[in-house]
């Protein structure tokens, strides 16, 4: 995950309320940046924004007080945190009460998230000041002007280093540091397998966390979330939250378990592969290739363009390698299938299986019923490697349980309890196959019986 860097800000000013003529600047870096000052006259200089606009914003309605405030003015981003402390002796020619923000101003599409945490610890470090020693609202009647010392240096500090240290007194000092925001990784389930993008036992040292010590030394590529909770002897929400601090620094990512009996199909952005500029295809090739196999004859480019372009719809990863006869190339198929997914060449088509009614199921190719534990799955919500993983079954053995592939006959007595009413998913507008048979033997023979079907959706 690259890291573009801090925006700049553009200017910083302190404002508060005045009984008299409402929303005022006090302070503000560069000077005439948000209002023209009184020496500046007819000066060319313009402000960066029209402060009267967005004056009622910047010392809101009480409801908006202790919150984010952001508003967008011609090219300009404001944000700031407003505070209102109440004191009536303190604040008696103030109406009881003082209210004041200290604003940053950034362009209007700057990714302002890092600088969030910030204006908040601003405003609550000068609240704090404030009720301690009085300190901003004697700013007014000092000729030291600490308020505006200290924006010009958060300004300078923030801008040049991304960090500050700021001496208010012998008690207090501001110290601020930017860090970078990433978005929240996505969930992580237990049928998924991590993949590292970096070496993490490189990065790793005695201060990590014990369980992600734990749980990062069965990270290979082959593992699924459940294995790893099972190696490592840590609890698999442990796991999954340890997983997802590692996605959210792009340590790792998620992919699926790998099967030969998957299926994965082309995306349009295998075209990069073909792109000289992006060194894609050497990248692939250096991935792939099996490493006690450097000796033999590495297939061109257009060899792995059309192995790729070989993964289909309706066609599994076995089937896949006896067309292309892959064994008989230097090629790690794993990885090969790894590294589409993660460059986002190829996806996965997962197969979720759907009974079209509730009841106590017998299959009735082998007169056995159903095992319980499946039925909760059969809703069209649940694909085969989450079934898989929670049952701790391999997908043979479930296809045997819900018959061969071709096809799919079951029956239920009309006198058995219905399962929980858990409502299946309406038909979506994906590929579908139904599969059915019934014989007329069979409707002799279980002539108590109903058929039903399942229908397996591929998406």
């Amino acid at each position: 995950m690259e890291f573009q860097g801090f925006p700049r800000i553009h200017s910083i000013f302190y404002a508060v309320f005045d009984i008299i003529k409402g929303t005022v600047v006090q302070h503000q870096v560069p000077e005439g940046s948000i209002t023209q000052l009184p020496t500046q006259g007819d000066a060319l200089t313009r402000p960066l924004i029209e402060f009267e606009a967005i004056s009622e914003y910047i010392i809101p309605k009480k409801q908006l007080y202790k919150r984010l405030v952001t508003i967008c003015i011609n090219n300009y981003k404001v944000m700031g945190c407003p505070v209102i402390l109440n004191d009536h002796e303190k604040y008696c020619h103030f109406r009881n009460e003082f209210r004041f923000n200290l604003c940053f101003v950034f362009e209007r599409d700057a990714e302002t998230s890092s600088y969030e945490a910030v204006v908040r610890k601003l405003s609550r470090v000068l609240e704090g000041l404030e009720l301690e020693c009085d300190f901003l609202s004697q700013d007014v009647s000092s000729e030291n002007r600490p308020v505006q010392n200290i924006i010009e240096q958060l300004f300078e500090d923030l801008n040049s280093y991304c960090e500050c240290q700021i001496p208010i007194n012998a008690f207090n000092t501001i110290n601020l540091k930017l860090f970078p925001s990433y978005p929240n990784p996505s969930p992580v389930y237990n049928y998924q397998v991590p993949v590292c993008t970096v070496d993490i036992k490189k990065m790793m040292n005695y201060n990590w966390d014990i369980t992600v010590q734990k749980v990062t030394a069965h990270i290979n590529g082959i593992h699924h979330i459940q294995r790893i909770a099972e190696l490592s002897n840590v609890r698999q929400e442990w796991v999954r939250q340890s997983m997802e601090h590692l996605m959210y620094y792009g340590c790792i990512i998620m992919t699926d378990i790998f099967q030969f009996s998957n299926v994965y199909a082309v995306k349009p952005e295998i075209t990069r592969l073909l792109d000289d500029g992006s060194g894609l295809a050497q990248k692939c090739l250096r991935y792939i290739i099996l490493p006690g196999e450097l000796c033999m004859e590495i297939p061109p480019l257009p060899r792995i363009f059309a192995l790729y372009c070989g993964l289909q719809y309706g066609s599994s990863v076995r089937d896949w390698i006896e067309e292309h006869h892959v064994l008989s190339l230097p090629i790690d198929v794993r990885r090969f299938i790894s590294f589409g997914v993660i460059e986002g060449l190829i996806y996965r088509i997962h197969k979720y299986p759907i009974l079209i009614n509730y009841a106590k199921i017998i299959n009735l190719n082998t007169g056995t019923l159903l095992h319980p534990d499946i039925l909760p799955f059969l809703n069209g919500r649940h694909h085969y490697d989450e079934i898989c993983t929670e049952l701790k079954c391999s997908p043979q053995e479930l296809d045997e349980q819900l018959g061969p592939q071709d096809t799919f006959d079951f029956a239920v007595s009309p006198t058995t309890a219905d399962l929980p009413t858990e409502t299946p998913l309406e038909p979506l507008p994906l590929r579908t196959r139904t599969y059915s048979h019934e014989t007329q033997e069979k409707e002799t023979n279980q002539s108590t019986l109903h058929h039903w079907r399942v229908k397996f959706i591929f998406r």
